[in-house]
């Protein structure tokens, strides 16, 4: 049987605008913020990330050992102004020039996403391949990481402004999709203020 390619698409590119500064580059652990969830993607089945960033970031939170490892490049998203969704469509274009079986979507700023967590996406997906999408999910409600089949490339493509995926998850009917309960929060704090900041680093201290 044809082995799955597998493409992640880690979404970089936001403006950090509710934190005042910017935060993939906040120091976390022993690294930073946007790193975090990145070296976890690449101890997984993934094949290769495509981290779409802003052309501003001066990405000292992409270590030159990431970049240099082969499972991941950068690229840069002219469009950032107009929302998640131009990042979202470039990282599909990637990934469908990279012949992509299924691509799954990554928020850089969500760190504590586990290798367990994507493998069980992938996992299902592979035993259950008529389905379009695989989707993490917590107390009900869908959210990254989210898995696409390639048959809904050109649905992504034609997405607008800054909803992301959202729209095409509530137009896929149950039997095309799968969603996954998660019990844990942390697996999906979406760092967006110092609050949430002050919350991941408490989170790093009690784990680490």
């Amino acid at each position: 049987m044809k082995e799955n390619r597998i493409i992640g698409i880690y979404l970089a590119a936001g403006q950090s605008k509710r934190m005042g500064r910017h935060k993939l580059s906040l120091p976390l652990g022993d690294g930073f913020l946007g790193s975090m969830a990145l070296k976890t993607i690449l101890q997984t089945e993934v094949n290769y990330t495509a981290i779409v960033t802003n052309p501003l970031d001066d990405l000292i939170w992409v270590s030159p050992a990431l970049r240099e490892n082969g499972q991941c490049g950068v690229f840069p998203c002219h469009d950032y102004m107009n929302g998640q969704s131009s990042s979202l469509k470039l990282g599909i274009k990637i990934a469908s020039k990279l012949q992509a079986d299924v691509a799954v979507i990554f928020l850089a700023d969500q760190p504590f996403i586990s290798i367990k967590m994507i493998s069980k996406l992938i996992s299902l997906y592979k035993g259950n391949e008529h389905i379009d999408v695989v989707s993490s999910c917590f107390n009900g409600i869908w959210r990254p990481p989210t898995l696409f089949s390639q048959k809904l490339f050109s649905q992504l493509l034609n997405i607008q402004g800054d909803k992301g995926a959202r729209e095409i998850l509530k137009e896929k009917k149950e039997k095309n999709r799968l969603a996954v309960e998660f019990q844990s929060s942390m697996l999906f704090l979406d760092v967006d203020n110092e609050e949430d900041y002050l919350l991941a680093r408490n989170l790093v201290e009690q784990l680490y």
